[in-house]
């Protein structure tokens, strides 16, 4: 009995201690693996500029879901349909939300380091480059899949847990202030994985389900949108 007692003391003890005593891999490297499973730094680093062309629904309710990135520093989304008309501007600093056309800007810091983030072209390469802290968690499993559990919090507290499929280096899971984005179905668009499906918990129950339709990159791009006094009339 006293044997017993010890061994589950064992295990308990085992189960709490940091993720570094465990040896697990360190968060950077399972951020490298990650780059590398999708295609590799150099792909990445070749593309310039990012269009994403995405189909989605909230309740069966059609949206249109357009995201460009111009590199580091420029980012703008608009989601536009069943009367919603929603855009975000982010251009070197400074961020917009316009909503049905009314313009409002983004002051609170923790939303500009994610702005920042998003303007990146693979915000996985950027994590280091924009002084975020990196932490291993762990690992959980979630419906039998283990992941890597990473921590990612910027200067001014904005944080993303990422959850990194252990077997396949994928990230499936972004946890965002206890909202989570399941990404799915990975495709290669010349030589670069991307995942073409993604739930998002929307909150109070809702999700909205979304898939890629087209990836451009490296192509000509109005930069007007960034431009806030014309995105009030941009039209996709």
């Amino acid at each position: 009995m006293k044997n017993l007692s010890k061994l589950l003391c064992f295990l308990v003890c085992l189960l709490t201690l940091p993720a570094a005593a465990q040896d697990f891999p360190s968060a950077d490297s399972v951020l490298a693996r990650y780059v590398d499973v999708i295609g590799g730094k150099a792909r990445w680093a070749a593309i310039k500029t990012s269009e994403f062309h995405v189909k989605a629904t909230v309740e069966d309710q059609p949206m249109d879901i357009l995201v460009i990135k111009l590199g580091p520093g420029k980012y703008y989304q608009s989601l536009i349909g069943s009367g919603i008309d929603i855009k975000e501007v982010y251009n070197n600093g400074k961020a917009y939300n316009i909503i049905n056309g009314k313009q409002e800007e983004v002051t609170d810091t923790e939303q500009l380091d994610h702005y920042e983030l998003q303007s990146q072209i693979l915000p996985d390469m950027s994590y280091a480059l924009l002084n975020y802290k990196r932490e291993m968690f762990g690992i959980d499993t979630i419906n039998g899949v283990e992941y890597y559990v990473v921590v990612l919090t910027s200067k001014n507290g904005s944080r993303n847990i990422n959850y990194y499929e252990k077997a396949t280096g994928l990230l499936k899971i972004i946890d965002k202030k206890g909202r989570k984005h399941y990404m799915d179905d990975y495709k290669s668009f010349n030589g670069c994985l991307i995942p073409m499906v993604m739930i998002a918990d929307m909150g109070e129950g809702r999700t909205m389900k979304s898939k890629v339709v087209d990836w451009l990159v490296n192509q000509k791009t109005d930069a007007s949108v960034f431009d806030v006094k014309h995105s009030t009339n941009i039209v996709q």
